[in-house]
């Protein structure tokens, strides 16, 4: 939900509408994109990203598209008369008010038609744990439970304490009146019998029009603008060469683009190199004829690696074993200059760790990603909490009716990054001393401790996980510093055992996350190389031995969100949301560099 200018508010409608307005291009190939290991996941074929509108004219393709929107709330008022008024969802005007004659108060029936005011959308929603949203209930609170029989108009007048809901009073022309206050109360609508209907309006189910299922839970009131109304759910993606190792990347792109194609000719299993050769010839027209064989022997090659080599990931896959890939990718040195995915190896004997610099030895080696393209794509959404447990197939229920729909919305940002191994030797020996294992006891203890409290499934947090992610946003607010980029332009991605212990993944990956299509300003990677990375992380470490919040951020047994930050408040370690992944949760500065009376906590102090 949307508020834009001159008081109005709007919801992005379901992907329904969107395969509506996909069917009436010219081509929907410039916004498909093609992520093979995330389509995998998610169960869809690809991805799209939305339109962006372009004003008609010559040689313009695909012009005047928008993304499709329904009005929501649908309770308006007029500030002058107060008159209130339902519009429907699909209501294209901007609503007037219909200048209703009152017999008390201001009237908007003694105006003409072009001097009425616009009727401005109500602040005032219904929202429950299931995901649905109403119109907050005017009728049946004014009259303290079921609407009696008859029309009753109903104005929306503000007092002077309009800021408080004492000021806001409802009444109807029956007589009956009441003011806003206690509205927010818990249950109060279900005490007057009003529970939730089961509305989607964003895909067109509505109560009122009979097409809603009853879903019966209790609602909870809140401000249409409240931060609790919608929490996106993506997933994200780092592309990985898989089958386009050697490839170029036009050559990539051209494959992508004519896949279904090139895999109609089979002809018991093999590729029909004709219709590579003529996919060649169209893409490449002004290429010599032997360029164009290469091309093709290049293309059949990838081809086939594509079809034989490809993982197979399922869907359920949990979120650890999908970051697997990537973690070996990386370690691996996997890509090339020449793919959207290039990462150079530096060992940590190649940087200064002599001296005050000796807390580089805390790491393994250190990967520098010249090129990285990761996919977001949104998969559903939920309300109140930012997780309710639920499966990815009911996540996608949220945003769809039709079965038939197998794309998600999407975006790709293209950017650089500094990876970084720890030392895993040195990374278990700390994690098993007993004063780790005690503060970290007490962090993990409210965190699971709220989890239960909203009947969320509890996690095995392990102090290999805090450290690696205090230090990310440590070492953003000091990348933001050195780089120039503002701290919410860059992002964490965090590769650490939570489920199993087989295989121990200890690293986390800071990249530039706003860049676009063409990549970003760059020089994250430059300061990755050696000379200049050892003292951006002595820096991020020194710094965070005091907080302008100390003695009171250190001592802290329980602050932030739930409780579940120790020694991390705004002054020293938490970050734009955008940046983290944990919602700027389970982060403790003090398992870096220990605390006045307990030193040894900190990890890094074992190097100094």
């Amino acid at each position: 939900m949307i508020n834009f200018p001159k008081d109005e508010s709007l919801m992005v409608a379901g992907l329904d509408l969107w395969e509506e307005r996909f069917r009436t291009l010219d081509s929907a190939e410039e916004f498909r994109i093609k992520e093979e290991r995330l389509a995998r996941r998610l169960g869809v074929t690809d991805f799209r990203m939305p339109p962006d509108f372009r004003e008609p004219g010559k040689d313009v393709q695909n012009p005047s598209l928008m993304i499709p929107f329904i009005r929501f709330p649908r309770w308006h008022y007029c500030t002058r008369c107060g008159h209130m008024e339902q519009i429907s969802i699909y209501e294209p005007r901007k609503p007037v008010c219909p200048g209703i004659p009152f017999t008390t108060g201001r009237s908007c029936a003694d105006l003409p038609q072009n001097r009425r005011q616009r009727l401005i959308p109500v602040r005032f929603i219904a929202i429950c744990q299931e995901g649905h949203i109403q119109d907050f209930p005017f009728r049946q609170w004014v009259h303290n439970g079921p609407q009696p029989e008859g029309l009753h108009r109903l104005r929306l007048r503000a007092g002077r304490s309009s800021g408080t809901l004492s000021g806001i009073e409802i009444s109807c022309e029956c007589g009956a009146h009441k003011t806003m206050a206690g509205a927010f109360n818990e249950k109060i609508l279900t005490r007057i019998g009003v529970t939730c209907s089961g509305d989607r309006p964003w895909l067109g189910e509505e109560a009122s029009r009979g097409n809603a299922t009853h879903c019966g839970k209790d609602l909870i009131v809140v401000q249409k603008g409240a931060s609790n109304v919608y929490f996106p759910h993506v997933r994200s993606s780092i592309y990985l060469p898989l089958w386009e190792r050697s490839v170029d990347r036009r050559i990539v792109e051209v494959m992508e683009k004519n896949w279904r194609y090139l895999t109609n000719g089979l002809d018991n299993g093999v590729l029909s190199r004709a219709r590579f050769e003529f996919v060649t010839e169209y893409n490449f027209p002004n290429t010599p004829t032997a360029q164009q064989e290469r091309y093709v022997d290049k293309m059949l090659e990838a081809a086939e690696r594509r079809l034989n080599l490809v993982p197979q990931p399922e869907i359920s896959d949990s979120e650890e074993s999908y970051r697997r890939m990537e973690y070996e990718a990386i370690l691996g040195e996997a890509g090339g200059d020449n793919q959207d995915f290039y990462v150079t190896k530096k060992y940590i004997n190649e940087y200064d760790c002599r001296g005050y610099l000796a807390i580089m030895q805390g790491f393994s080696s250190i990967g520098l990603l010249h090129k990285i393209r990761e996919t977001r794509a949104l998969v559903g959404f939920t309300r109140l909490l930012p997780e309710n447990g639920s499966s990815i197939e009911d996540k996608k229920n949220n945003i769809m009716l039709s079965r038939q729909i197998d794309w998600l919305p999407a975006i790709v940002v293209k950017g650089e990054g500094v990876f970084f191994e720890f030392n895993r030797q040195e990374l278990n020996d700390w994690a098993i001393q007993p004063e780790v294992t005690t503060r970290v006891a007490s962090l993990v203890r409210n965190y699971n401790g709220s989890r239960a409290g909203r009947g969320q499934q509890l996690r095995a947090i392990t102090p290999e996980f805090l450290l690696i992610h205090t230090f990310a946003h440590l070492l953003i607010n000091q990348f933001s510093f050195e780089c120039g980029y503002g701290s919410s332009s860059l992002r964490e991605r965090i590769y650490c055992n939570l489920e199993s212990t087989d295989d121990e993944m200890h690293g986390v990956l800071i990249y530039t996350a706003s860049g676009d299509s063409e990549g970003s300003l760059g020089g994250l990677v430059k300061q990755g190389n050696p000379d200049n990375l050892e003292k951006i992380v002595y820096h991020a470490i020194e710094n965070a031995r005091w907080c302008s919040g100390d003695p009171v951020c250190i001592d802290s047994r329980g602050q932030g969100p739930n409780s579940c930050n120790l020694a991390a408040c705004h002054n020293c370690a938490l970050l734009p949301e955008t940046c983290c992944e944990e919602s700027n949760m389970l982060l403790d500065r003090a398992l870096l560099i220990g605390t006045l009376d307990v030193p040894a906590v900190g990890y890094f102090n074992r190097f100094i």
